[in-house]
């Protein structure tokens, strides 16, 4: 659940949309960390912004 969200509402159509989208694995974000942990030191990589490319199924 979204404790930081204050409106119910809000929430519940959260709560909605967990239904409705394809979410990250574990995995997913495993292979990101791997994918930038495997880079020459000549790459600077300060921030990696992971966002969902799908939309609701």
């Amino acid at each position: 659940m979204q404790n930081h969200v204050g409106s119910d509402e809000v929430r519940a159509a959260l709560e909605g949309a967990k239904q409705l989208l394809e979410w990250f694995t574990p995995q997913d974000i495993a292979e990101t960390v791997g994918f930038v942990a495997r880079l020459p030191p000549r790459v600077n990589l300060p921030r990696i912004t992971v966002m969902l490319t799908g939309q609701p199924a």
